[in-house]
């Protein structure tokens, strides 16, 4: 075998590994681009559930609407209606912002750059909605008791005693419970981009 026809076979070799390499990056970037799409979606779907049980309430009360004889009835609604929509647009635009990340695209640094800036976005608006949560709890009962016509069970303190507090150790444990999820499978889906090289 002659020195050239060594060269030449070196060379398709070479090219021949080189093109095996940019498939298996490829494919790689693909498999992480579909975990990394599965992992948001853990956070995605339940907050499409809760965005549509939301919109139910806020569309149960606008339907209803002028049914509301007191006005602070009125605005405990308007309250209600107003979060009941803009939390879940907050909640699902920042998760958006996570999800739609382009693994393939970007720079290693550039993308977790993104990511960190989505992952504090998402956080703080789950802060909030945390806060707000806690005042749509109080705002919602009022309008649902005098549209469900039974006012007498909000007039007695016991029930004040009862609801607030029960509801706020319910609101505070949920809270507590679907945050730790979320941030174990943010978590996971962070060092899953960090191991991109």
């Amino acid at each position: 075998m002659e020195l050239e026809e060594m060269k030449s076979l070196w060379a398709d070799l070479s090219l021949q590994v080189e093109k095996q390499d940019k498939i298996q990056k490829e494919l790689l970037m693909e498999i992480t681009k579909q975990k990394f799409r599965s992992k948001m979606n853990r956070i995605r779907i339940p907050e499409i559930i809760g965005s549509l049980v939301c919109v139910g309430y806020a569309m149960y009360f606008l339907s209803r609407f002028g049914e509301f004889e007191l006005w602070y009835n009125q605005i405990f609604a308007l309250t209600c209606i107003f979060l009941m929509i803009a939390l879940p647009v907050a909640s699902l635009t920042a998760i958006k912002g996570m999800r739609d990340l382009k693994i393939d695209s970007e720079t290693p640094a550039g993308m977790m750059d993104k990511f960190v800036k989505s992952k504090v976005r998402f956080w703080k608006v789950q802060r909030y909605g945390a806060i707000f949560g806690i005042i749509l709890l109080i705002a919602i009962l009022p309008p649902l008791v005098e549209l469900n016509g039974s006012d007498e069970i909000i007039q007695k303190p016991w029930f004040w005693g009862l609801y607030v507090p029960g509801g706020l150790v319910f609101m505070f444990l949920f809270t507590r419970f679907v945050m730790k999820k979320y941030k174990g499978v943010i978590n996971s889906s962070e060092k899953m981009l960090r191991d991109i090289d």
